[in-house]
């Protein structure tokens, strides 16, 4: 059975708190997708190996409460890096422990992380792969 990809144009809490780890997601006009490695109440962190460098970014799934600040848009779903600018202390940014994962997001539902906003984006479109 060839699983495809469902093609969302209005995002909610409901489609983003469907996203399982393992689930592979492509955001606005991304070619390659990214694997979900971790999942929390209200964040989801998918990274990627590409070329021996991980790329990961990090999913808000509360609508971002400002006017509009860069690429974020007020009312709106987000998904970008981290806001620490040497790392988050203790992590390694590999993503392939599931428990690092959990303590990593763990600072942001704290409040201790924040997407950053110099390089975080509106989510217009959303793909979502499942993995089962």
């Amino acid at each position: 059975m060839n699983r495809k990809y469902v093609d969302y144009s209005e995002i909610t809490k409901e489609i983003l708190d469907s996203v399982e780890v393992g689930d592979l997601i492509k955001v606005n006009d991304w070619k390659k997708p990214m694997r979900v490695k971790g999942v929390t109440e209200n964040y989801f962190v998918m990274a990627k190996n590409q070329l021996g460098n991980t790329y990961y970014s990090v999913c808000e799934k509360k609508p971002w409460g400002g006017i509009r600040h860069n690429s974020m848009i007020g009312g709106m779903f987000h998904v970008g890096k981290d806001s620490w600018l040497f790392g988050c202390a203790g992590f390694d940014y590999k993503f392939d422990d599931e428990e690092a994962v959990k303590k990593y997001l763990q600072t942001f539902e704290m409040g201790e992380s924040e997407l950053s906003q110099r390089n975080a984006i509106a989510i217009a479109q959303l793909f979502i792969k499942k993995s089962n």
